[in-house]
């Protein structure tokens, strides 16, 4: 990766997990949801920067990559769902916020990755939006992680999955 795109990856990771930290910490939050939030921050917010790089979208869409190696890394993120669900949403785990975002995160990468090249984008952002919609209108955000679900679904969605 050249090192303008590594100064803006690193860069974001940074800033996003200060700002998290600082948001969570203004909160009252303990100084280990403090830590957990800045190291989702970091992966998260990095990570959106990163996968909309040239870089990293065309070593994500090379030959030979898989749609099962595509899809794997998108399910592998469902467990940062369940991490906020369960440390960050109150006492217990907030089962209908993990579920709801979860199947939003998994139909959104199935149709995605079914749709024809040219319409892949607005296919993502049409599911991007409709999980900022669930969150605003439904599930409620995350305090101090209200930028989570925006940011990990343009990682996911619109970085990662979108050529």
């Amino acid at each position: 990766m050249p090192w303008d795109e590594n100064l803006l990856v690193i860069g974001s990771g940074i800033v996003g997990a200060v700002f998290a930290a600082w948001a969570l910490a203004a909160q009252g939050a303990s100084i280990w949801l403090v830590a957990l939030g800045t190291v989702i921050a970091l992966d998260v917010i990095g990570g959106a920067v990163c996968n909309v790089t040239e870089t990293t979208k065309r070593w994500y869409h090379r030959p030979g990559v898989t749609v099962a190696q595509q899809a794997s890394f998108i399910a592998l993120h469902v467990l940062h769902i369940a991490i906020v669900a369960w440390a960050f949403r109150g006492e217990g785990f907030d089962v209908l916020y993990a579920l709801t975002l979860s199947a939003c995160l998994l139909i959104a990468m199935a149709s995605v990755l079914v749709t024809p090249r040219r319409l892949k984008l607005p296919v993502a952002v049409i599911f991007y939006l409709v999980a900022i919609g669930l969150v605003l209108c439904w599930l409620g955000a995350t305090p101090g992680l209200e930028w989570f679900v925006p940011a990990l679904f343009v990682k996911l969605l619109i970085g990662h999955l979108v050529p």
